[in-house]
């Protein structure tokens, strides 16, 4: 790259390395936005085995509890 421009601002890093650089970063970002919209997004039948799940914890805490419905 020479002494000149873009080639002093980078040093020894090829243009290929900076561009493996931002595409490495446009992934990380594009899989922790997807994590972020699928949290706490379940579907209907995980919901309701989530539900189930909760209140048999719940019961086997406390016995005497009444159930909620």
């Amino acid at each position: 790259m020479g002494n000149s421009g873009v080639g002093m601002f980078l040093g020894d890093v090829s243009a290929t390395a900076l561009w493996l650089w931002f595409i490495g970063a446009f992934v990380l970002g594009a899989a922790i936005w997807y994590g972020v919209r699928r949290s706490g997004h379940l579907r209907r039948s995980e919901r309701a085995q989530l539900d189930r799940n909760t209140e048999a914890a719940q019961r086997r805490d406390d016995p005497q509890k009444p159930m909620a419905r």
